[in-house]
Order: structure tokens, then C-alpha cells, then sequence
């Protein structure tokens, strides 16, 4: 896996430890982009409908969009991610027309930009709580709904980046909040998922039901849709379930 060393081994406990993370995908995705030509930026990405101009865009608006999360724990004052679901989709699909080098300027100004506002936090204020996805969160969660973003779009790309890059902490990370998700969605049945690398078993509901073993990575791209099940078993033997899209 070939991971930056100075964070491939960071537990990502703290807001700055994923953040530090953060840096170091954006980078990768940075430096993938590079040579990416217009012609390349029109081609279809690996999310079905969308170009790798609508990926990187989207990529880019979320950046804006966790800065508003931070402004609100900052300042008290209340700023939506996005002002509308329509909003969100308006914007993604304006800029993905853009030109390589506007696509991959927009990356790095966004990423800065958010940076910035992280960094403008202080210990206390990251446990200010914001209003994301329905609910009501810790701001703690801003840093590893970015580096999410970045690692599992970069590989949307098609450019190279796969599940197989994905840092083990960030895998181990998300995956435990991804088995939470699943957990709460309605029309499920129990399942446990069982990381056959880490031995750590996540029990969905009461955890009867069959039991899907493989490695952690595979389980997180089964998960969210970025693969169909690869390298996972599944006991007793049958199919694995449908889980529907990942929001």
C-alpha cells in the first residue's frame, strides 16, 4: 500500500492527526491530476452519470462546503453545508465543464481554504456541536468527512488510485462509522462484518444473520459501493445483501 510513512501509521484520534492525513491525500490527488488533459477531465469517471470533471468538482465544492461546518463551530452562527441539495447539484454539474488546469486550480485553492479554517479552531471549539446529515455532530467529524471524501473520489477518478491505496487508518476509521450507518438504515437485515486482517468484528443490528469475513479493505469498498464483494466470503453461504447506495 503505498502510503506516505510520516502518517500511515497514525491512529487518527485527534482532529489533527486526520488532518495531517488530509494533507497528505490531497497531495497525491494533486499530484494525480497533473497530467490530466481536458480531453481527460470529459471522460466518464467511475460514478455512474458523472465525469471525472463532475468528481473533481464535486470534490472541490465539498472543501467549501466542511469550511461552512468550521465557520459554524467557529463562530457560533449557523452555516449549512449547502444551501440546498438542488444548490449542491447546480454547482457540481456548472463546473464540470471546466478546463484541466481550472479543475485542478479549484482542488488546491479549496483545499487551502479549508485548511485555514481548521486551523483557526482551537481545542475546545472542536467539540462545538453542527448539524450535518440530519443530525447533530461533534466538529470533529469535519476532518474525517474530508479525508473520506478526497481518498474514496480520488479513486472514482480512474486515474490509478484504488481501494488497495487507502491508508489503513483511514480504512479502520471509516469503516467502523460506515457499519454504524448501515446499522440505522432501514430494510437491512443483521449481518456482522468480520475483518479477517485486524480481527475486528462489526455487529449490524444484534448480529445474527450470516457473517461476511475478508480484509478491512475490501470490506469498506463492498460497503460503499466501490466494489462488488471481492475477497469476501460470506457464512453460512449465500449472496451477499443489497445495501443499496452509500450516501
Amino acid at each position: 500500500m503505498p502510503d506516505n510513512p510520516s502518517t500511515s501509521d497514525q491512529p487518527l484520534t485527534t482532529p489533527d492527526e486526520v488532518l495531517a492525513m488530509v494533507e497528505d491525500s490531497t497531495e497525491q490527488l494533486i499530484r494525480a491530476l497533473e497530467p490530466l488533459t481536458d480531453e481527460q477531465a470529459r471522460e466518464p469517471s467511475l460514478l455512474p452519470g458523472w465525469s471525472r470533471g463532475h468528481a473533481v468538482t464535486h470534490i472541490a465544492r465539498n472543501a467549501d462546503a466542511l469550511v461552512n461546518l468550521l465557520t459554524w463551530a467557529k463562530t457560533g452562527e449557523e452555516h449549512q453545508m449547502y444551501p440546498s441539495p438542488d444548490a449542491r447539484n447546480a454547482d457540481i454539474e456548472a463546473g464540470s465543464g471546466r478546463t484541466a488546469d481550472e479543475l485542478r486550480a479549484d482542488v488546491a485553492e479549496t483545499h487551502e481554504r479549508f485548511v485555514a479554517a481548521a486551523g483557526e479552531l482551537s481545542g475546545a471549539e472542536w467539540d462545538h456541536e453542527i448539524q450535518w446529515s440530519g443530525g447533530w455532530h461533534p466538529t470533529t467529524v469535519v476532518p474525517i468527512m474530508r479525508l473520506t471524501e478526497v481518498e474514496v473520489h480520488h479513486a472514482d477518478l480512474g486515474l490509478g488510485h484504488t481501494p488497495a491505496h487507502w491508508p489503513e487508518p483511514f480504512v479502520t476509521k471509516v469503516l467502523g462509522r460506515v457499519a454504524g450507518d448501515l446499522a440505522e438504515r432501514s430494510g437491512l437485515p443483521p449481518f456482522s462484518m468480520h475483518a479477517t486482517d485486524t480481527g475486528a468484528t462489526y455487529a449490524l443490528r444484534d448480529g445474527s444473520g450470516s457473517v461476511i469475513s475478508g480484509p478491512q479493505t475490501a470490506l469498506l469498498a463492498w460497503a460503499i459501493g466501490r466494489a462488488r464483494g471481492e475477497g469476501l466470503t460470506v457464512e453460512p453461504p449465500g449472496d451477499l445483501p443489497e445495501l443499496g447506495a452509500w450516501r
